[in-house]
């Protein structure tokens, strides 16, 4: 099973808003001469390819639970600081020396969601690792050769079982999840001995998981990237001299978080139309005859260009908003048939390794987003053309993607018009 998260941390999400925000055309003194002729050409499509890059899953801000829409929620992995945020900082393994009493602790996350599921159980467990790096929220997958086996090198912390009823969002709309650690529920010594002794278990990572009813909807908790990630708060007792104790708390806040999703199967529908899902890395490539454009003067200037694609399917819900991004590419297209970075290829002496061949650079001269609204999503490209058209773009490709905004479950399948091109003739 492949195991994906949430982590291209690309410039997406700024560059997103920056060229979405405008539906003009270009604008020219010569477009609007009267003497000037107006022409139309069409641009044939002449290739299209679909292919899997590394799905979107650690730019979230979100730690989803549950299954939905044919994925299915593993688990999610939240590394803790090292240091408190208090000062002086205080370094989780002294919390174990000998002038310190740890009372009590607490792990809690944020939520704005509600549930229906009734018994759903939310684990917490510590990987059981010698290596403080078990993961990386700059990747965003993950299988299982690339990291340990986290379900096997864990130990079952503490769990709370959320009940429907129990969730009271406060006046900023946010509900707590808490998880206590006290001497009387008996969690407290194993907090200490598997997860404060960082000299022994350096990983200081929780696993989150459903330990009760699977759920069959999509719960979140705020991650590291939202302004109320997962915290720990720890309360103990310091003795400082014979005559003073210092009774206080402090506070171990996210370090970095991600979520680890088995991902849809990529079907016959998929190949059948240009499909995009984030989740699941699906993008698309389409490539066009751009020769009529050879033929015209660098004074003929492109008034108008749309790109419009019909949705043929999607599994977007009724209130789903999803944004289709268009850009240009640095790269040539050499090989137009399927491909992902997560098929197994073996080598002469049988050993197996996943291809990494499928990246294509974006080419950030020429990056623009649109809502898909009434089916249909329309994305000027006269921009391109003429960029095209004097040099400054090589490849006549473009890539279709989803944008970061959108849920990385929403898959759409787009069939594409034929594009027609108004340029003005001075």
């Amino acid at each position: 099973m492949i195991r994906l998260i949430s982590n291209i941390k690309l410039l997406l999400i700024s560059v997103f808003f920056i060229f979405s925000c405008s539906e003009e055309t270009i604008i020219y003194d010569e477009i609007e001469n009267k003497d000037s002729t107006i022409q139309t050409a069409t641009l044939p499509q002449t290739n299209n390819k679909l292919f899997q890059s590394f799905p979107q899953f650690s730019t979230r801000d979100k730690l989803y639970f549950g299954s939905v829409k044919e994925s299915e929620n593993l688990y999610s992995l939240v590394q803790m600081t090292l240091f408190s945020g208090n000062i002086p900082p205080v370094t989780l393994v002294d919390l174990l020396a000998d002038s310190i009493q740890v009372d009590s602790a607490m792990v809690y996350f944020q939520t704005e969601d509600s549930l229906s599921t009734e018994g759903f159980g939310l684990g917490l467990f510590s990987i059981i690792s010698d290596n403080d790096s078990t993961f990386s929220d700059s990747l965003n997958y993950y299988t299982q050769s690339d990291f340990i086996d986290f379900e096997s090198n864990s130990f079952l912390l503490n769990e709370a079982y959320l009940d429907p009823e129990y969730f009271t969002p406060d006046s900023t709309g946010l509900d707590t999840v808490k998880i206590m650690f006290t001497e009387e529920n008996g969690t407290l010594e194993s907090l200490k001995e598997y997860f404060l002794d960082t000299d022994t278990y350096p990983a200081r990572t929780f696993m989150l998981k459903d330990t009760g009813s699977m759920l069959e909807e999509l719960f979140s908790l705020e991650s590291n990237e939202s302004a109320n990630g997962p915290k720990m708060r720890v309360w103990y007792k310091a003795v400082i001299d014979e005559q003073t104790t210092l009774d206080t708390f402090i506070t171990f806040f996210s370090q970095k978080d991600i979520t680890v999703f088995s991902p849809p199967e990529i079907n016959d529908d998929d190949f059948n139309f240009i499909s995009l899902n984030s989740g699941s890395g699906l993008r698309s490539i389409i490539e066009f005859d751009l020769n009529h454009l050879d033929s015209l003067s660098r004074n003929e200037l492109f008034k108008n260009s749309n790109l419009v694609f019909d949705v043929a399917s999607s599994n977007l819900n009724q209130d789903d908003e999803f944004y289709v991004i268009v850009s240009a590419i640095q790269d040539s297209v050499q090989n137009w048939s399927f491909t992902s970075p997560f098929i197994e290829s073996a080598d002469e002496e049988g050993d197996s390794s996943l291809e990494l061949e499928t990246s294509y650079t974006i080419d950030a001269n020429f990056i623009i987003s649109r809502k898909i609204e009434d089916d249909q999503v329309k994305i000027p490209i006269q921009a391109f053309l003429q960029g095209y058209k004097n040099g400054l773009f090589q490849h006549n490709e473009l890539m279709l993607y989803s944008a970061p905004v959108n849920s990385p479950f929403d898959k759409v399948h787009l069939n594409l018009n034929a594009i027609e091109v108004i340029y003005v003739e001075p």
